[in-house]
């Protein structure tokens, strides 16, 4: 998302007008979620997916009657019977997108700046979009911050923009809603998922990188600056040299958005930092190392006083059994456990 958006901003800079396909709904079994978005350049390139096959098809040979006519429409993609036999399609379900005109004026340009920022600085706003139920519109909008218009034409009054910022409180996706003076398509900027790697060595590398391609944001943290700097990690959100890993994690802020991953370069760093990791508040805790390295960590932490509910918690040891052994086979192991449980606990916290 945050790639498409930077392109999406990128182009409009540019002085392009644009199309944007955008999944508002879907029923069934369709092949991609709500927010999944796509540009479809005047020239008939895309950027993005919504799903690809027919629903993509119907998008780009719509979206030609959407930049002549400089109006926003959305329309119903039905997945099932004649539609879904011809394509030989297993998915089944509807899909609703909207197809907006967004023009590279002085308005849209600072406005999708600002949403982009937002998403990039993890700060939470609302890119909010009237939609019309009698037909195509002319579409306005405006991105709401602390239930305040702070961009874009002021068209929402106060009890309707504290409604919507009410309404979509802990969302990280997109929603339709249905407020008394309309239906309004709103797009948050979201918390992203922030990884701690505790231990620069070489298998934190390759997992910083893929973490990073997956949206995650990343914090590398090091006791030797050797190790944990930017040249060794040049996606990195952040890198710190810590004087120790003794209570290294109290200046962190940690929450139910953090993922603790500890690789650091010995057994007695790694059971210093699981002590720690397990009293957070932490979304994710994994340590790597074989089962009689854990045990042995669990015991002397059992015998500190560290509760068996809490050590029942952590993912040890670390990532998905793929039978991985090089550094770089290791870190997929691991992001795609982080993956799975970033799935969970959103759906948890949804």
């Amino acid at each position: 998302m945050r790639t498409l958006i930077k392109s999406l901003c990128q182009l409009l800079e540019a002085g392009e007008d644009l199309v944007v396909a955008t999944i508002v709904s879907s029923s069934g079994s369709a092949p991609r979620t709500a927010g999944s978005k796509m540009i479809i350049r005047a020239n008939g390139d895309i950027l993005g997916t919504i799903g690809g096959g027919l629903i993509e098809a119907q998008a780009q040979q719509t979206a030609p009657q959407i930049y002549a006519s400089r109006n926003s429409q959305t329309f119903i993609f039905d997945m099932t019977g004649a539609y879904a036999d011809t394509m030989d399609m297993i998915c089944g379900g509807e899909v609703e997108v909207l197809l907006e005109y967004i023009a590279a004026n002085d308005a849209n340009r600072p406005l999708f700046e600002a949403w982009q920022q937002a998403l990039e600085d993890g700060r939470r706003a609302l890119l909010v979009t009237p939609l019309k139920s009698d037909g195509p519109s002319q579409q306005q909008r405006c991105l709401l911050q602390d239930s305040k218009i702070v961009m874009g034409k002021p068209f929402l009054d106060t009890e309707t923009v504290e409604s919507l910022w009410n309404e979509s409180k802990g969302k990280n996706f997109p929603l339709l809603i249905k407020q008394p003076k309309g239906t309004f398509y709103v797009e948050p900027s979201f918390v992203p998922a922030t990884l701690f790697l505790f231990g620069a060595g070489h298998v934190c590398r390759p997992t910083a990188a893929l973490a990073h391609m997956v949206g995650f944001k990343t914090v590398v943290l090091d006791d030797r600056d050797e190790f944990a700097n930017r040249q060794r990690f040049p996606t990195a959100n952040e890198i710190h040299v810590v004087d120790s890993y003794e209570d290294c994690m109290s200046m962190l802020d940690i929450d139910i958005h953090s993922y603790l991953v500890i690789i650091s370069r010995g057994h007695r760093h790694d059971q210093n930092l699981l002590r720690q990791a397990v009293e957070t508040k932490a979304g994710y805790v994994g340590m790597i190392g074989s089962r009689g390295k854990r045990d042995k960590i669990f015991r002397n932490l059992l015998d500190e006083g560290i509760p068996q509910e809490a050590l029942d918690k952590v993912y040890a040891p670390i990532g998905m059994a793929i039978e991985a052994e090089t550094p770089e086979e290791i870190a997929v192991s691991i992001v795609g456990e982080l993956i799975q449980v970033r799935a969970r606990n959103q759906a948890h916290h949804a």
